[in-house]
């Protein structure tokens, strides 16, 4: 069975395999669900650069560009 590859979407056959890999990295870290501290839901996002809010209860809190620390 062959390996289940990850996406490089964005990228395609160019910049060299070092740079795509950096990107898929940073693409699945900043994808990933994450739980809200407030209501405990999987719905925390990224707004903008540095800003993730709870889709549900609509908390906000300052982290990071890629990812956010709680």
């Amino acid at each position: 069975m062959a390996k289940k590859k990850k996406s490089l979407t964005g990228l395609g056959t160019r910049y060299g395999i070092k740079p795509r890999k950096q990107y898929t990295k940073i693409h699945f870290t900043l994808k990933q669900k994450r739980t809200c501290p407030e209501c405990g839901a999987k719905r925390l996002g990224r707004e903008v650069i540095g800003i993730w809010a709870c889709a549900k209860c609509g908390y906000k809190v300052a982290g990071t560009a890629y990812n956010v620390s709680l």
